[in-house]
């Protein structure tokens, strides 16, 4: 009668331990799947939305549904006619800010080359002044026409897929009102989901070479 065959595989009770690491393994990639904490879900939305900071009225849209975007692509733009006008007037008035003050730098220049009384120079100094803090003023007031009229232009806050549109040309949208829907490119579910099957098999398979190796 033939001797009953024995394995002797050295190390069984590593496919065990193996078995366990692969069992958390998926419980955790499950987990981040299926059942994402808030703090997951904030750092990997499921979808991104994008709104203006401004209310008005959509002048024109960049994007349709299903479109790959990228980061900061232009999405959509309001009526922007008005806001333009206020910037070309606060670039105008900066200028001739700027003018005026130069003007009087030479002024004060000359004055002071030619010998010109004392009261006479402290006069266009206060002057100098004056101009001076008008055209810091005048490049406050265009620097705010600016990020106004940047604020016109609704760009994509990340890359990926538009999911869904929430207004059209023309549409009258609120400061925060959704506009796009996004799809973000990112891999995250994907590869905890391909990981959960992976260490689900792994687990059984090292589990079964334990048990048959004993």
């Amino acid at each position: 009668m033939p001797a009953e065959r024995k394995y002797n595989i050295k190390g069984t009770n590593d496919f065990i331990v193996l078995a366990a690491i692969f069992f958390f393994l998926c419980l955790w990639a499950v987990k981040d799947a299926w059942f994402p904490s808030p703090n997951v879900m904030e750092k990997h939305p499921r979808e991104v939305v994008a709104a203006f900071e401004i209310s008005g009225a959509i002048g024109q849209m960049h994007v349709q549904e299903g479109d790959a975007i990228g980061e900061k692509q232009l999405l959509a733009v309001l009526r922007r006619v008005t806001m333009q006008k206020k910037f070309d007037m606060a670039k105008k008035g900066y200028t001739e800010a700027k003018d005026h003050h130069a003007m009087l730098e030479a002024a004060v220049r000359n004055a002071e080359k030619n010998g010109a009384s004392d009261g006479g120079i402290a006069d266009l100094k206060k002057n100098l002044s004056s101009t001076e803090t008008a055209m810091n003023a005048a490049l406050a007031e265009v620097t705010e026409q600016r990020e106004m009229l940047d604020s016109t232009e609704l760009k994509s806050p990340s890359k990926g897929v538009v999911k869904e549109l929430k207004a059209f040309t023309h549409s009258q949208v609120d400061a925060g009102e959704t506009v796009v829907v996004i799809n973000p490119k990112d891999h995250f579910y994907l590869f905890n989901k391909s990981l959960a099957i992976f260490s689900f098999f792994a687990f059984w398979i090292f589990l079964g070479i334990h048990v048959l190796a004993r």
